[in-house]
């Protein structure tokens, strides 16, 4: 397995906790069944069609039964179809802001809230209102733990991560010209089945410091040598204040291949956001984000290494729907020995778009590429004065259907290319699995 793939295995995993965490950082306000009450002057109109008033009253009336029985996704999905039928039910639309403030998700209430001021003369003592939900955090009082369990099959292409060509060339001056690997070191392909537990646990005495953890799974059903564990152990903090959000996370990775432990990860991971601003139907955001991550492989101490990443980020929401996360900047990883090649340098990419199908489920799309570079060559004896220069490019879909209670079905599509400049080095993945998920 190479030293890339590991680590964008890692830093898949940040990215993704952090597109969950966006928002979380709010505190809980009451005051939904006077929203629901209020009417501002768009939604004085009446509709032309009286059948199309009847939906929009049954979607209203749905929305507060669930409100009142504590089903705020529920009545979120609601809420937002109503708008969605009628952009001029601007009271749907201020319960659409309390109710993401309530739940924490504090960017989406300021993007409903934005556009409240945007498309209707407000009121002054709704305009009031409307200030304090802006100035409020969004905290939930007593913050629940998140769990989520997930357990799938699939297959893929490249269990045991072979290289594509079973031809290696040696320089001119090495003792032989070429090697042609077995077929036991090609890839293979294989089936397996694949569980993952996380969860988050806030500690209510320190506000802002949340408890990590995660457990995955992945067992082959011929590849055991190549059997997947990880083991994941955390602890982040979170501030919100005027002028931004400033994260911090640590954590400490246990990476199992087969029977024996492949690789330790001890991590540092910071990043600061600006505050969120509306343009046009987005609410967007900037920040700039730093990980340290120590690798130790302890059956190979030549590889333990010192990798950062500084990188620049960007996150939007786009409309009722849709939401984008950036991240790219420069990479260097310093080893702790004479590992061959010595110091590396490259740089880091990732993009992800969910679009959020509401009744109808979510998906999600991620593209990542990785660089490393290094700055000595490789091994002279064999490969002269070539250096290895290897890039990682991957993509994943991924579309997830909403069942009841928590539970959900997913299909997942992925691939990932490993190209460089020592074939040996260099290999394709493709994955493919369908699963059954459950959040709380």
């Amino acid at each position: 397995m190479s030293f890339s793939f590991i680590h964008a295995l890692v830093g898949a995993q940040q990215a993704r906790s952090l597109a969950l965490r966006f928002a979380r950082s709010t505190r809980r306000v009451a005051g939904l069944l006077i929203c629901g009450a209020i009417a501002l002057n768009a939604h004085a109109q009446a509709l032309d069609n009286p059948f199309d008033q009847t939906i929009n009253d049954d979607l209203q009336a749905q929305a507060q039964a669930e409100m009142q029985s504590g089903n705020g996704k529920e009545a979120l999905t609601l809420l937002n179809e109503l708008v969605q039928r009628d952009p001029r039910q601007a009271g749907a639309l201020l319960d659409v802001a309390v109710l993401y403030c309530r739940l924490g998700e504090r960017d989406l209430s300021l993007q409903a809230l934005a556009r409240i001021e945007k498309q209707y003369a407000v009121p002054p003592n709704i305009e009031k209102l409307i200030s304090i939900y802006r100035a409020n955090t969004c905290t939930p009082e007593g913050s629940r733990p998140r769990l989520s369990v997930s357990i799938g099959t699939g297959v893929t292409s490249n269990a045991n991560f072979g290289p594509s060509n079973p031809l290696v060339t040696f320089a001119p001056s090495a003792p032989y010209s070429s090697l042609e690997l077995g077929p036991e070191s090609l890839g293979h392909s294989d089936q397996y089945v694949e569980s993952a537990l996380q969860g988050e646990l806030p500690i209510t005495a320190l506000p802002g410091v949340t408890l990590l953890g995660a457990l995955t799974d992945r067992q082959y059903r011929t590849q055991h040598d190549f059997d997947q564990r990880t083991a994941t152990l955390g602890i982040a903090h979170q501030k919100v204040f005027d002028h931004g959000e400033f994260d911090n996370q640590f954590t400490a990775d246990l990476l199992w291949l087969g029977t024996s432990v492949y690789q330790r990860n001890l991590a540092w991971h910071s990043a600061y956001w600006s505050p969120a601003t509306a343009i046009r139907t987005a609410l967007a955001r900037a920040g700039i984000d730093f990980t340290l991550t120590d690798s130790s492989y302890p059956g190979n101490s030549l590889y333990n290494s010192l990798h950062a990443e500084l990188r620049a980020a960007f996150q939007a929401h786009i409309g009722q729907r849709t939401t984008v996360l950036l991240f790219a900047g420069p990479a260097w990883d310093r080893p702790q020995g004479d590992r061959p090649g010595g110091t590396r340098h490259g740089y880091s990419g990732w993009f992800s778009v969910d679009y959020d199908l509401g009744r109808h489920g979510q998906f999600e799309a991620v593209l990542q590429q990785n660089t490393a570079n290094d700055a000595a060559p490789y091994y002279p004896l064999f490969f002269g004065d070539v250096a290895q220069h290897q890039t990682l490019r991957s993509v994943s879909l991924r579309y997830s259907y909403p069942l009841q209670r928590g539970w959900s079905v997913y299909a997942q599509v992925s691939a990932q290319r490993v190209s460089d400049t020592i074939s040996l080095f260099a290999y394709t993945v493709r994955d493919g699995s369908i699963g059954l998920a459950w959040k709380y």
